[in-house]
Order: structure tokens, then C-alpha cells, then sequence
């Protein structure tokens, strides 16, 4: 009898999110609890978006715009600096939805994807989902990217790099000189995609910003999303940024209809926020740097990070300190998967809510 599925299909594990705060609750019996977990804005969605998918509930009824042309014209707007145009852009059902345009569209059976190691997971699911070799590059022993070792693994057969900056564990960005030295190098039949999910976070001036390489790279694809910075986890909407041909061979491949009517309504709502965004910045960059000075006093280890969370080094197994933390009301992300059994990734949150997962985590450590 012929297999029910293929091996890639036999053998890939979905993807694990974190639970929600309802289902853990239940679970454990504590109320009230903190969602540290999945990065998400600790101050919610922006008020303007919330009043436009109020305004708009009575739509629901009609389809979406299938092409998203108001929230590309509006993203273009945005993007002006950078000389984007509507073509130049492909929107998702969040960014992972690219992600698996990417390599649905671009990587043939017989060629590869190089990914650095540990990075976001979703690069490799979507992968073997699609059963197309990878080739993982280790990180440096400081959780850097290793831009020449990953120069150095393309081979013949490479068709896509992903790289994300700041990197989804660490948090730690890939700099703007380092960059270019890499792209001047790479084979340019090579498409290299930058994931930006946390661009909106970074306040040094010296992380690179890939937008700006767009119009020097035909073969370079940029992808940024509403969930984190915008409040818009829940609704899933993200996007890429490219040469108008890349984008319009991946639009073959999108699904009709693949970005909800409400997704599109708050997310041009979104844009016109940008109060919300500044307030969101102020709060991840004064709460980020109390915990790592906390943390330093505590001697925990932390690894600098540009996005609004922290990967912390216990320097022992997680697990034990992820359950205390648990039962003190602080959801927080165990690393397992990535390699990094040792850590816990942590959102910053409102005031409150750092203090009171410092306070926690003290007494965790007991």
C-alpha cells in the first residue's frame, strides 16, 4: 500500500505557539495572568484601529479586496522614503505567509534554502513542508548571525537565504557594514530575504535596514508585519517588499482572498497611529533596558537585543524555572526548540508587569 503522505510530511512537526492566557489559566489554576511569551504589544492594538473595525463590523459579509490595494497604496505612502510603490509590495496572512510564498514560488525540488541556526522556526517548517533541503548555519558562540559562514555554506543549489534581523530567538540584529559586505558577494541568481519582523524596535542607528537596499538588489525580498509594533497579532498581516517581478511571480501563488477584510481596515488604520507607535518605542526601550539592568545586578545573563524581548541565559535547564514562573502568574517562552534548552525568551512588558516578572523570577531563582 502507498503511503498516505510523504516523508517530509510524515516527519515535520507543527509548529507549537504559545497557549493562550484562557487555556493555561484553566490549566493550572491561577488567574490573572501575564503573557510574556509571544511578543506582542503590551498596550494592545492602536484605538484608531480598533474604531475602524468597529465602523466596518457590519461588512463582514463582503468578501476583501482580493489585491489589497487601499493598505498597498497606504503602505507605499508610508514607505515613501524608501521609493516603494504598490507593485512593490505582497501582503500576507502574517509574514509567515510570505515566507511560504517565498519558497512555494522560487526553490525547485532540486535546490535549497540556508538559514542561520537558531533562527525563526517557521523558515524551516515551511522548508519541509515543502520538502526542499536545508542547510541550518550554526550561530557564533555569542548568538551572532555568522554572515560568512553562511557566505560560505551557498553552494550550487542555493536558491533563498533568510536571514532576520533582529533574530527571532536572540534578538540580537545583523549590522548595516557587515551586510553589505555580505550581499556585494553573494551570487546574484541568489535571493536573500531579510525578515524585519522587529524593525520598528531597533533604536541603533548602525542595525541594518534592508529597505534601503531594495532598489540595489533585484533579488532581495524584505518582510516586515503588523503583529508586533502595530497590535495586530490577532488579525495576521504581514508583508514583503521587493523587485516588482518577484513580487508579481509570488502573487501567482497567493491564495484569493488570503488577507481578511478587517486585517486590511485596521491595519490602514494602524498607519495613521503613529502616536501609538512612538508610545509603544518609548515604553520596549525604557522597560528593555530596566530589566537588563536588573537582570545584570541579579547576575543573570542576557543577550543584548534590539527587539522587544530578551533571550536569558540561566545557565541551567529551563524547565524548573519556566513552571515556577508559571504558578507566580508570568507566562514566559521556553527555547527548547531552537537549541537553547538553557533559556527563556521574554517580552517586555508595561512597567508593571517587568517589575513584577523580575520580582518573580528572583524568587524563582532561589
Amino acid at each position: 500500500m502507498k503511503p498516505l503522505v510523504t516523508r517530509n510530511i510524515e516527519e515535520l512537526r507543527p509548529y507549537k505557539p504559545g497557549k493562550p492566557i484562557e487555556e493555561t489559566e484553566r490549566e493550572i489554576g491561577v488567574k490573572n495572568l501575564v503573557k510574556m511569551a509571544s511578543n506582542e504589544n503590551p498596550l494592545g492594538p492602536s484605538p484608531k484601529a480598533v474604531e475602524a473595525i468597529q465602523k466596518a463590523a457590519e461588512q463582514m459579509h463582503i468578501y476583501p479586496d482580493g489585491g489589497c490595494y487601499m493598505l498597498k497604496e497606504r503602505l507605499a505612502k508610508h514607505l515613501s522614503k524608501y521609493d516603494v510603490e504598490p507593485h512593490n509590495l505582497i501582503i500576507g496572512n502574517g509574514s509567515n505567509e510570505v515566507i511560504e510564498f517565498i519558497i512555494r514560488t522560487f526553490v525547485a525540488a532540486d535546490e535549497n534554502i540556508v538559514i542561520g541556526d537558531p533562527s525563526f522556526i517557521i523558515y524551516r517548517l515551511a522548508g519541509i513542508s515543502h520538502n526542499r533541503e536545508e542547510i541550518a548555519v550554526p550561530l557564533r558562540d555569542d548568538l551572532t548571525c555568522d554572515l560568512e559562514a553562511i557566505y560560505n555554506a551557498v553552494n550550487a543549489k542555493t536558491k533563498v537565504i533568510f536571514l532576520a534581523s533582529p533574530n527571532n530567538p536572540t534578538g540580537i540584529p545583523i549590522y548595516d557594514d557587515e551586510f553589505v559586505h555580505f550581499m556585494t558577494h553573494v551570487r546574484d541568481d541568489v535571493i536573500i530575504c531579510i525578515d524585519e519582523a522587529y524593525a520598528e524596535f531597533v533604536d541603533d542607528p548602525k542595525v541594518l535596514d534592508g529597505l534601503q537596499y531594495a532598489p540595489y538588489r533585484h533579488r532581495l525580498v524584505v518582510l516586515r508585519t503588523f503583529s508586533k509594533i502595530y497590535g495586530l497579532a490577532g488579525l495576521r498581516i504581514g508583508y514583503g517588499v521587493s523587485s516588482a517581478d518577484l513580487v508579481s511571480y509570488m502573487d501567482r501563488v497567493r491564495p484569493p482572498f488570503n488577507v481578511n477584510r478587517m486585517a486590511q481596515i485596521a491595519a490602514c488604520a494602524a498607519l495613521d497611529d503613529p502616536a501609538h507607535v512612538k508610545k509603544t518605542q518609548a515604553v520596549n526601550a525604557s522597560g528593555r533596558k530596566e530589566v537588563e539592568d536588573t537582570l545584570t545586578q541579579m547576575g543573570v545573563k542576557w543577550y543584548p537585543s534590539q527587539a522587544n524581548f530578551l533571550l536569558i541565559d540561566l545557565g541551567k535547564p529551563s524547565g524548573p524555572v519556566f513552571d515556577t514562573l508559571l504558578h507566580k502568574g508570568f507566562i514566559t517562552r521556553q527555547v527548547d526548540n531552537y537549541g537553547l534548552p538553557n533559556c527563556l525568551r521574554v517580552t517586555i512588558g508595561t512597567e508593571d508587569q517587568n517589575r513584577g516578572f523580575i520580582e518573580a523570577l528572583r524568587e524563582s531563582l532561589l
